[in-house]
């Protein structure tokens, strides 16, 4: 193209030389129809610009005149979108209207001289086709003078930094993800923090979505942004095969495994929420979320897509990285919260092995110490074992077999090695057996046996021993916890199984405890029963071979009505391994065990020649001699007859003897009729041993009486712990004939020592009590003559008396009424040692509150700042705690007199699980190295003049809060307060 065909002068056709695709639009403009006007008109300062600008490859925009009308080169065109190339030669108001309220003013600041400029990543919204947006500018204003040394123009370079800071934003969402979910203990957890990241960056994720997939439905866990939108968009529950145009497309995602992109919003959910800047959210993508080796989803996430950003590829790259990055959290704290799951249910595996062992350390040393008790007898005394004593000693060695048989049933079927002979059995014949063996021992108790079990139409393949222990494990079971009513063992058939049913009338099981009644070791706590004996694998024995038999065993049970155990056993033997399938053999059944397992469950009736085990048992003496009064009164608490008939036999011939058989019936005789020395089994049903200690050490009546607990737990551990409990001995079970006897002579001889002493202080706390009421009385009255007299010299003639004779008169009226201030402290003090104390719930707030009001009434006019926590209580004596508070409240108010800003606070803290009271104030306070002195009578750490007493305020103190077996303690510093801190139990 030649110069003339382009308009241009051929002298100014170099203009636009070099200067790319905008130096060929600028070379073919007809410049005379703009405003800028022909080229040889332009100012030689212009076209010497416009050359640098054409000729960098930066992008650069040059504004000129009055209307800042645009010239640019190529690398600027990116930046104008689709503005150009209507934008060339256009005013800048014009071309950047949508943002000129930002550019405008900084522009024409330097148009007008000011100086140039500089913005670094400057937001701004530019309208790009239907959208604004969000673009991010470096740039800079700098004047271009004209030819006449004015201000010709400007030049603006630029460069957009749009992908960096959007970058850099979404990086820092990524990380912060990264960090806040470490935190989360659980999927939901990590799911919840991911959604609060999401939302904090809501111009990269308007909204975001994550629902967890089930077989049939995607559930929705978490939701970033439209907190209060619970429209269409959001459901709480999606079907996956829900593909309605009015549903998010889960089913394709999930068979696809890929991105989807989901357009118009609006049309598919109705309205959607109003986002930033006024703007609906109108497009979202659905990413599924896959485990590792998984090819299925989990989880999707669906997220908004700024209505303000161009949806690219590096857009769908952070939303991936996204993804990616919510799959490696969540899996991170899905395996947290696994290996969590994992070590409790091995904690709580180890719980209930020791808790096991303990039990089964009770079953094992209990008959041993019969056994080994009642041989050592025969051995010392060369007697041979015979009646009553072989029999308990051929009992307990039963037990004992039957203890480790069970056992070890237990260990082969957890292994797999339990042998079994399944033979075609009729089933009625052999149960009715099995539980007509409890007949005369339900007569016995008071209970009647009903049994339905008749004919089943077809033999039943079982193992009979296992059937046995089946039986009788389930009816043992309902007689022990059943002390009224009924005992109804059934059968019958339904369908293609037999279903044996044994239900009580007993005390029922919790509905908290039923599901956890066929876990090994686990044991109800505190269930009423006639024994404590157990294992704690009886039922689970009873479910695993049930289990073994192909078949099922459930329970139902409402708590203080009953309950029922229902086993069920298919028909035929197609459930069955074939080898363990044997041919039927001829004549009856057989009953193993049955004969033992009810002789030994009979221990837990009193015995024919037994008395009610709350009855005293003593040797009865031929009618011809004199007995010597016994030495004392022993009080035997065990739920083993055998250990209660052995222990009893053993002591009665030195002491009288009573027997519980168990801790309620024990501590019930002991508050009716307190014994000299009580021997207690640790574990009893109802109340166990220590239950036992803590409610008699909780009454005066029998807080002095010298326990003993017997205990198959042996070992350092097991002795300290009983003896934290307020046990005066522990005696581990198998224990000698001889170490009961020294024992129990010991401590009934410390008590009567013990006794005797505590008889002698009460008769001289009697006679000091006199004393000090009859002292009291003497200086009382003296003190009221001088009270009266000089009050009456000073009303009557106290005018008529100098200055330094009233003063006299009323120093003498002050120390007469601080002494009889003193005399009321001293009673006080001595009164609260002997009274006993009436433990109820005290509102401790309330008593602080009455003391505070009293002191304000003493003191009208007294500012004070009072910070009294609401709901404080206690247990404790009202009246006793009235006069604590009295002298705690009472001090920091006198020893905050001095203080213009005085304030007394009253509150409570929890410390290692105990509750702290506090009384504390800016007072005086007192030097710590003095704390020692604080409680003692008398002991005052400052002057009368300073602060007026008696010094026995603290000291009664120390001793309500003793009495109440609580501590009390101090802190503070000199002119910075004290604080009085106290506990109650």
């Amino acid at each position: 193209m030649t110069p003339a065909a382009t308009g241009v002068p051929g002298d100014l056709a170099n203009l636009f030389a070099g200067g790319g695709e905008m130096g060929e639009i600028m070379r073919a403009t007809d410049w005379s129809r703009t405003r800028l006007g022909p080229v040889e008109t332009w100012p030689r300062s212009l076209r010497t610009m416009l050359g640098v600008v054409l000729g960098s490859r930066f992008p650069m925009l040059l504004w000129w005149g009055p209307d800042l009308l645009h010239l640019y080169n190529d690398a600027y065109r990116p930046i104008l979108r689709d503005k150009h190339p209507a934008s060339l030669a256009a005013p800048a108001a014009q071309v950047w209207a949508e943002i000129w309220d930002v550019a405008g003013p900084m522009a024409r600041d330097v148009l007008a001289g000011g100086p140039a400029t500089w913005t670094e990543d400057l937001q701004l919204f530019i309208q790009s086709g239907a959208m604004a947006e969000e673009t991010y500018f470096t740039f800079s204003y700098s004047p271009v003078p004209g030819d006449d040394g004015k201000v010709g123009g400007l030049l603006n370079t630029v460069q957009e930094t749009t992908a960096k800071v959007q970058g850099e934003r979404q990086i820092r969402m990524l990380h912060d993800l990264a960090a806040r979910a470490a935190q989360a203990k659980s999927e939901d957890e990590a799911y919840q923090i991911t959604a609060e990241v999401l939302s904090a960056n809501e111009l990269d994720v308007p909204f975001a979505l994550f629902y967890v997939l089930d077989e049939r439905d995607a559930h929705l866990v978490a939701a970033g942004a439209w907190k209060g939108y619970n429209g269409r968009a959001k459901p709480a529950h999606v079907p996956i095969q829900d593909a309605g145009a009015a549903s998010w497309p889960f089913a394709e995602a999930i068979r696809t495994g890929r991105d989807l992109i989901v357009d118009d919003l609006t049309s598919r959910f109705g309205p959607m929420p109003v986002g930033r800047w006024n703007e609906r959210t109108e497009r979202a993508i659905v990413l599924p979320l896959i485990r590792a080796n998984q090819s299925v989803p989990h989880a999707l996430l669906v997220a908004g897509i700024s209505p303000h950003r161009e949806f690219n590829d590096r857009y769908l790259a952070f939303f991936q990285a996204t993804a990616d990055q919510v799959i490696s959290v969540t899996a991170n704290a899905r395996a947290y919260d696994m290996e969590k799951k994992r070590a409790e249910a091995l904690a709580e595996i180890d719980r209930a092995k020791t808790t096991f062992f303990s039990n089964v350390s009770h079953e094992f040393r209990t008959p041993l110490t019969l056994i080994l008790g009642l041989v050592e007898d025969a051995i010392a005394n060369h007697l041979a074992l015979e009646g009553e004593a072989l029999a308990v000693v051929h009992r307990n060695g039963v037990r004992l077999l039957r203890l480790v048989n069970s056992l070890l049933d237990f260990t082969r079927i957890e292994s797999g090695r339990l042998q079994l002979a399944f033979e075609p059995t009729d089933l009625s014949t052999l149960t009715t057996e099995l539980a007509s063996a409890f007949d005369s021992l339900l007569e016995r108790a008071g209970l009647k046996l009903i049994i339905s079990c008749p004919a089943l139409p077809a033999l039943v393949h079982v193992d009979r021993l296992q059937w046995e222990k089946i039986v009788l494990n389930l009816v043992s079971n309902a007689f022990k916890f059943t002390f009224d009513g009924e005992i109804e063992v059934s059968l019958s058939w339904h369908g293609d199984h037999a279903r044996l049913c044994v239900r009580d009338t007993g005390t029922g099981i919790p509905a908290s405890e039923l599901p956890r009644i066929f876990e090994r070791f686990h044991r109800i706590p505190n269930a009423r029963g006639r024994s404590f004996e157990g294992t704690g694998i009886g039922l689970a024995l009873v479910q695993e071979l049930v289990k073994l038999h192909g078949g099922t065993v459930s329970a139902s049970s409402v708590e203080g009505l009953g309950t029922s155990f229902v086993v069920t056993i298919p028909g035929g033997t197609g459930h069955l391994p074939a080898d363990q399938i044997v041919s039927g053999q001829d004549g009856p059944a057989t009953i193993g065990e049955a004969t033992s397992h009810v002789v030994e469950v009979s221990r837990w009736l009193p015995q024919g020649d037994e008395p009610p085990v709350t009855e005293m048992r003593t040797a009865a003496p031929p009618a011809s001699r004199t007995i010597a009064p016994k030495a004392g009164r022993i009080l035997i608490a065990d739920d083993n007859a055998d250990m209660r008939e052995y222990l009893s036999r053993l002591l009665r011939s030195q002491w009288e003897v009573e027997v519980a058989g168990d801790g309620e019936m024990a501590l019930s005789s002991a508050r009716a009729h307190p014994p000299d020395l009580i021997l207690s089994d640790v574990m009893m049903p109802k109340l166990d041993g220590f239950g036992l200690l803590r409610e008699l050490r909780s009454s005066a009546k029998t807080r002095t009486i010298p326990v003993i607990l017997l205990s198959a737990r042996a070992g350092e551990e097991a002795v300290l712990e009983g003896l934290d409990y307020g046990a005066d001995d522990y005696l581990a079970k198998p224990f000698t004939t001889l170490e009961p006897l020294a024992r129990v002579r010991t401590h009934l001889t410390m008590a009567r020592s013990r006794n005797e002493l505590n008889a002698e202080l009460a008769r001289a706390n009697e006679e000091l009590e006199a004393f000090s009421h009859s002292v009291a009385h003497d200086l009382r009255s003296p003190l009221r003559s001088i009270d009266g007299f000089s009050t009456l010299v000073l009303s009557d003639h106290g005018a008529s008396l100098d200055e330094e004779a009233r003063d006299h008169l009323e120093r003498v009226l002050r120390a007469t009424r601080s002494m009889d201030k003193v005399i009321d402290d001293l009673l006080m003090l001595s009164r609260i040692g002997r009274a006993e104390l009436q433990r109820k719930p005290v509102d401790l707030s309330a008593l602080a509150h009455e003391v505070l009001e009293t002191l304000r009434l003493q003191t009208p006019g007294r500012q004070m700042r009072v910070e009294l926590q609401a709901g404080l209580t206690g247990q404790g004596d009202p009246g006793l705690l009235r006069i604590a508070l009295d002298n705690l409240l009472g001090n920091a108010w006198k020893y905050t007199a001095r203080q213009p800003n005085a304030r007394i606070e009253f509150g409570a803290t929890m410390v290692e699980g105990e509750h702290v009271y506090f009384v504390r104030d800016n007072g005086a306070g007192f030097d710590m190295n003095d704390a020692g002195k604080l409680f003692n009578a008398f002991q005052r750490l400052h002057t009368p003049e300073e602060f007026p007493g008696t010094g026995v305020g603290l000291a009664t103190v120390q001793r309500i809060v003793r009495k109440h077996a609580g501590r009390i303690w101090a802190r503070a510093a000199v002119g910075e307060g004290a604080a009085f801190y106290f506990t109650l139990r």
